[in-house]
């Protein structure tokens, strides 16, 4: 279903794509939002590696899930109680994804006053009044990973504590859409375009079985505006070759 969708989406996105100014070289328009129905769905979270330092990914080291976690899973609720399998010390491991090799082309947003490197040929939506929309056209897994660069306007009384709220409403809006299961990990403090700000990661698993999983980063700019980038990708390939792919963007993010 979500495979035939993208192939849909993409034929859209080449009939429009003489609209979009800046596209890449054989990008387009985005596909529609798969998160179309609102649904009651279970929540929980999974933590960060004890010990972890978001820092340590500005280099892209980084740390690694297992996809195979249950995703309300909670240590405590087992004391004393039958053995089950711990991640990631007994859980089976996971046939390994292979890994995804990408060209980057510029992006560049006039509205935004931003540019960043993308992968080439995923389509690009230049048209919504405050962001700018990627789509990678080949389903993996029956999902198509999408990258979104927000800039938006907030309140003068905004502060960066108020940064943590606003990324933990943000998660909690992008779950509440067709989700049998959900999970998030705390926030972590981590910077954009050298601003103070934070970011989490989600995992997801829609009602037809399609796995997903996600990051999401915030940051203060000057102005009273904040700045989000999202990355939502099927669930294997995360950390094999969209955690390059998200830092790639991070890394290259400019104001123009």
């Amino acid at each position: 279903m979500m495979k035939k969708l993208c192939l849909f989406i993409a034929l859209v996105l080449l009939l429009g794509s003489a609209a979009a100014n800046g596209a890449l070289a054989s990008g387009s328009n985005l596909q529609a939002d798969p998160m179309a129905v609102s649904t009651a769905s279970p929540s929980s979270s999974f933590s960060l590696p004890e010990g972890y330092d978001p820092a340590s990914e500005e280099d892209y080291g980084g740390y690694s899930y297992s996809s195979q976690a249950s995703s309300s899973y909670n240590s405590s609720m087992y004391a004393g109680a039958t053995p089950i399998p711990l991640d990631p010390i007994d859980m089976p491991t996971p046939t390994p994804k292979p890994t995804l090799t990408f060209s980057y082309g510029l992006v560049t947003s006039d509205k935004l006053r931003l540019s960043f490197e993308a992968p080439l040929g995923w389509g690009v939506d230049l048209s919504g009044t405050d962001s700018v929309k990627l789509i990678n056209p080949n389903a993996l897994d029956g999902y198509c990973a999408t990258i979104t660069v927000r800039v938006y306007s907030v309140a003068s009384s905004f502060k960066l504590a108020d940064l943590r709220t606003e990324l933990r409403n943000t998660l909690k809006e992008i779950g509440q859409y067709n989700f049998s299961k959900w999970s998030t990990t705390e926030t972590a403090s981590r910077t954009l375009l050298k601003k103070d700000g934070y970011y989490a990661d989600y995992k997801g698993k829609y009602y037809d079985g399609t796995a997903i999983y996600g990051r999401v980063m915030l940051a203060l700019l000057d102005g009273n505006q904040v700045i989000m980038v999202h990355l939502s990708c099927p669930d294997g390939y995360f950390n094999s070759s969209y955690k390059a792919v998200i830092n790639h963007v991070r890394e290259t993010l400019k104001q123009i």
